[in-house]
């Protein structure tokens, strides 16, 4: 549950859900020091207005694009996201020289972690990208299925949440019952809090786990 989370990871999440309350894709992306300090925290801004690129305006380029190398040594920060990164956001993180980077959930569509260890070039960065899984996997599949049901709606491809769908079932279905009742977008509209998101999400992947049982 919420309070179980540290104090970054909240910070990291609850960028994702700003990210999904201005309309764009949810996902949050906190840098910290080497003493566990948040120095930038930042979301994705892709489907919004004032974006000019909106293909490039993911929460791990716009974190990287504000951080000042010469205050900061890249090698010795952390990097946080929701989300693993695809294949713009690795080679930011590689090119600004971060050599440390955990992810809450798998991208199981364009996630590039796996070029650690098959790319030369990506290897030789000696990049350490540490999957956290477990319930901030499943919150953060959960909230981006159900964005990814908003688009299918509108007629976008289905091919995300397909993958989602093969990777973390339990999130996609949970994904299915939340947006059946428009849950999500009604919390948008009441301006819950994320701690409060966070843990509705919880009790509805709890309560599908026990169904399946």
């Amino acid at each position: 549950m919420w309070s179980d989370i540290s104090f970054i990871w909240q910070t990291a999440f609850r960028e994702a859900w700003e990210a999904f309350c201005a309309g764009s894709t949810p996902i949050g992306a906190v840098l910290c020091d080497g003493g566990g300090n948040v120095i930038l925290h930042d979301r994705n801004r892709n489907n919004e207005p004032q974006t000019l690129n909106r293909r490039m305006s993911h929460a791990e380029t716009n974190i990287l694009r504000q951080l000042d190398t010469r205050r900061f040594d890249a090698k010795g920060l952390t990097l946080y996201t929701t989300m693993e990164p695809c294949p713009m956001c690795m080679g930011t993180i590689l090119m600004t020289n971060i050599k440390k980077v955990r992810y809450a959930a798998k991208d199981s569509y364009c996630g590039m972690v796996h070029l650690l260890k098959c790319d030369p070039y990506y290897s030789q960065k000696n990049v350490s990208c540490e999957f956290e899984g477990g319930e901030a996997e499943k919150f953060q599949i959960t909230i981006q299925a159900y964005y990814e049901l908003k688009h299918i709606e509108q007629g976008s491809s289905s091919a995300v949440f397909d993958k989602f769908s093969e990777h973390c079932p339990d999130a996609a279905k949970a994904a299915k019952r939340l947006y059946a009742e428009k849950w999500l977008d009604k919390a948008v509209e009441s301006k819950t809090d994320i701690s409060e998101v966070y843990d509705h999400v919880m009790n509805v992947l709890e309560k599908k786990l026990e169904e399946n049982a």
